[in-house]
């Protein structure tokens, strides 16, 4: 679906570092491939080598933050389908080995799966994808844990959008999410299933400007976790939105993605669980200061899902700039703020976090089979609850390889 809803509150610092360090793929995306099987399918090896300094692995704030240098080692396959074909598909598959220089309990093996496909008819388009990820890390929901928390994120989602006039499109969509918490962290933190469906009808008021209606149904099942959970935090969810939705060339230059409207959600099977309606926003924007610098602009509102099923309001920006000082070398920064407000978070106390990220990175091709990049993030977690609040420092230096 070109326009969803992000109801599921799921910050952790795997996305940090997914959302921060420069796409290494996407800047060697002209590399020949390994394979060439007949005149539509390539294959490739990715590969990388990254070192990096973190400051506070556990994102603790009890005063006993470990800090330590790891290595990780990135090995894996791509294949890239319909080279002149209406089906066009691309598929990923990566092994992250990571070894931690005094703390060896962090070390982790991690398997990672991502493909996208689409189909594009003269009046359809549709789009697909699925990811799966082996996750070793802390979220802002598991945060006081102590140690790291092992849990799988599968995602997957189907899209079609069809033109119906050259002024009217409809959009459909259903997408799926489960995470799952794995040893004894099941019997800690509650598992999910997340289904929604969007829909959108949007008519081109120009022909770079379309406007329109666009509601969503979201269905979220818990399972696991603690007896209180389960008592407190209810069995299942249901999310309502519908607003109106933006999105084109607004201006010269600047392009946007908007939609606003209000969300209403129900809880099932919890005790003394209320309703809840807040407004819901999403903005993009991203405009072309010159060829060589980009910027960009991100605004939301949305529910959120915590791991022992507490309910949050998520409300945040970021805004960043992209540099090109050549073909070959290219610079980001960016800085993100989110206000987190979980009401009852845990028996009788309430939470409510302030996140500000900081990020800024660089990266040069030396040739299309290459990559190198350095990063730097600064985290800062200032939370009503004490043992949630904590800051971060990571340093990564890398090497990537796409053949």
């Amino acid at each position: 679906m070109k326009i969803s809803v992000n109801f599921n509150k799921h910050i952790s610092m795997k996305k940090v570092l997914a959302t921060t360090i420069f796409a290494a793929a996407a800047l060697s995306a002209n590399a020949a491939p390994l394979v060439t099987i007949g005149d539509q399918l390539d294959v490739f090896f990715n590969g990388k080598a990254m070192g990096q300094w973190n400051s506070n692995i556990t994102s603790t704030g009890r005063g006993n933050k470990i800090n330590d240098y790891s290595g990780t080692l990135r090995l894996g396959m791509e294949a890239d389908y319909g080279r002149n074909s209406k089906f066009k598909a691309n598929v990923k598959f990566f092994e992250d080995l990571t070894r931690y220089a005094e703390h060896k309990e962090f070390n982790s093996n991690l398997s990672h799966v991502k493909a996208v496909a689409s189909y594009t008819e003269q009046v359809l388009k549709l789009d697909a994808n699925f990811s799966f990820d082996q996750c070793y890390n802390n979220t802002q929901t598991t945060i006081n844990a102590g140690d790291l928390v092992r849990y799988n994120d599968f995602k997957a989602g189907i899209n079609a959008t069809y033109n119906f006039s050259e002024k009217l499109d409809g959009e459909l969509g259903g997408n799926w999410q489960n995470i799952d918490y794995l040893g004894n962290w099941s019997s800690r933190y509650s598992s999910y299933d997340s289904f929604s469906i969007p829909l959108s009808l949007l008519y081109r008021i120009t022909p770079k400007i379309s406007a329109g209606l666009t509601y969503q149904y979201r269905y979220t099942e818990f399972n696991g976790g603690s007896l209180y959970d389960t008592l407190y935090g209810g069995k299942n969810r249901d999310d309502h939105f519908g607003g109106v939705t933006v999105r084109g060339e607004l201006l010269p230059k600047l392009t946007a993605s908007i939609f606003a409207g209000a969300t209403y959600r129900s809880t099932s099977g919890g005790i003394g669980v209320d309703d809840e309606t807040t407004m819901t926003f999403r903005a993009n924007l991203n405009y072309e200061v010159s060829e060589k610098l980009g910027v960009f602009a991100t605004g939301y509102r949305d529910f959120g899902n915590g791991a022992s099923r507490q309910s949050s309001v998520d409300t945040g920006c970021e805004v960043g700039a992209n540099y090109y000082f050549s073909e070959f070398l290219r610079s980001t920064a960016s800085f993100s703020y989110e206000y987190s407000d979980y009401g009852v978070y845990y028996y009788t106390k309430t939470r409510d976090d302030d996140t500000y990220i900081g990020r800024i990175g660089i990266s040069y091709l030396p040739n299309k089979y290459i990559t190198l990049a350095a990063n730097y993030r600064f985290i800062n977690n200032s939370s009503s609850l004490e043992n949630c609040t904590y800051n971060q420092h990571l340093v990564d230096i890398s090497v990537s390889v796409k053949y």
